[in-house]
């Protein structure tokens, strides 16, 4: 029998300091590499063990998969980094103070925005300079523009 395992990454700098993230790419606070060492962990100490890894492309999720393969000694294995594994963009939301974005547009239409499939958040336009930092050259982090329709909610 297969058994597929979903972890998240541990909380990001965003995270911490309340913003949005998207696809931008920011990295593990400190807190969030103890959260990753712990989810590691439990998967060790629950007998885990994979033939194979998938990722997104961004640094803290690779961190994240990264200690987990360390601590269950698979650092071997093949990983897979796709942007198809990422959550929805949150398009103009990137980058925004959670509560301050709350506070000028409501809090239902930013929970509308943030948990459904087809009513995105408003575009970035292509000169804001969120627009570009989210798509990364190189063979395996070319992306659709982050205007692109929602993978998931």
């Amino acid at each position: 029998m297969y058994k597929l395992v979903l972890l998240r990454h541990g909380e990001s700098t965003w995270n911490q300091e309340n913003r949005f993230t998207g696809w931008t790419d920011v990295d593990l606070s400190e807190k969030g590499r103890q959260e990753a060492k712990t989810g590691a962990q439990a998967l060790k100490d629950g007998g885990y063990v994979f033939d194979v890894a998938y990722t997104s492309v961004l640094k803290r999720a690779i961190r994240t998969l990264g200690c987990v393969l360390d601590t269950l000694d698979l650092m071997w294995i093949p990983v897979h980094r796709s942007m198809a594994t990422q959550r929805a963009t949150l398009r103009a939301l990137q980058g925004l103070n959670k509560s301050e974005t709350a506070a000028k547009y409501g809090e239902a239409q930013v929970k509308i925005w943030r948990r459904s499939y087809d009513i995105p958040p408003p575009p970035l336009e292509k000169t804001d300079p969120r627009f570009r930092a989210t798509i990364r050259k190189g063979a395996t982090r070319i992306s659709s523009p982050p205007n692109c329709p929602r993978l998931s909610a």
